[in-house]
């Protein structure tokens, strides 16, 4: 895991305010505050791909299209299955039967329907290398094209939720540290005193890599070239309010 740390720096300086009773001037010491932003980068190797397909059929009733769709998708799985993808890896996302129509002087004719049915299929590469789930990832993509699918939408790389919380429980105490390093810098700079802490905010995000293939047969003998990301990088941002005298 490589860490870097990058940081947004708010001061609100010590003041003085002053008053007359008596005759005599008061000064009165009003206590400040050091405001810092800390971040945390840990990079995580994903272990799994989703890969987004679709079967769109077109036909001129309503029941054919559903049909056809319905036939194309059940092989779709079939094949998925056939390639060690079981269907707890396999989650429908979208299905739509949509009217197609034309206008001719202001009349509406139906002419046809067009059911659409996308599914999310995920595979596990648990303890492989790279290439391994990449090559894995292609193999998906030429078996479902291969089987009735017209549309790819995407493929995206993640890791698995135990690498993911580690990571940002990792991150976290990187962006508290960051943020500590930095106030204690600014009052030190300052000839101030931190005496607390005020309020800590975290603001965790985690940022997938998505990559798109094309809707086409492999070749003979190939699969659909696809490429990981060496790593995934989980980032979580504090904001820290630390008190000064």
């Amino acid at each position: 895991m490589v860490a870097t740390q990058t940081y947004a720096l708010v001061v609100v300086g010590q003041a003085r305010s002053s008053s007359t009773s008596g005759g005599q001037i008061q000064s009165a010491r009003v206590n400040g505050t050091i405001t810092v932003s800390g971040t945390g980068h840990v990079d995580v190797q994903p272990d799994r791909a989703i890969v987004t397909v679709g079967v769109v059929t077109q036909a001129s009733s309503a029941q054919t299209a559903v049909q056809e769709n319905a036939n194309n998708m059940s092989g779709v799985i079939l094949a998925l299955n056939g390639i060690g993808i079981d269907n707890t890896n396999i989650q429908t996302l979208y299905y739509n039967i949509y009217p197609q129509s034309n206008y001719n002087g202001g009349t509406q004719t139906i002419t046809g329907y067009q059911v659409t049915n996308e599914v999310q299929v995920t595979v596990v590469a648990s303890g492989q290398s790279l290439s391994q789930l990449g090559a894995k990832a292609g193999q998906v993509i030429d078996t479902v094209v291969s089987k009735g699918a017209n549309q790819i939408y995407g493929v995206q790389f993640t890791a698995s939720a135990s690498a993911l919380d580690q990571a940002k429980q990792t991150s976290l105490q990187q962006a508290t540290h960051d943020a500590s390093q930095q106030a204690q810098l600014i009052a030190s700079a300052a000839g101030v005193t931190i005496t607390g802490v005020v309020s800590i905010t975290s603001v965790p995000s985690y940022y997938p890599v998505g990559i798109y293939a094309p809707v086409s047969l492999a070749s003979s003998g190939s699969t659909t070239p696809i490429v990981p990301p060496q790593s995934l990088t989980v980032t979580t941002t504090v904001q820290a309010v630390f008190s000064i005298n």
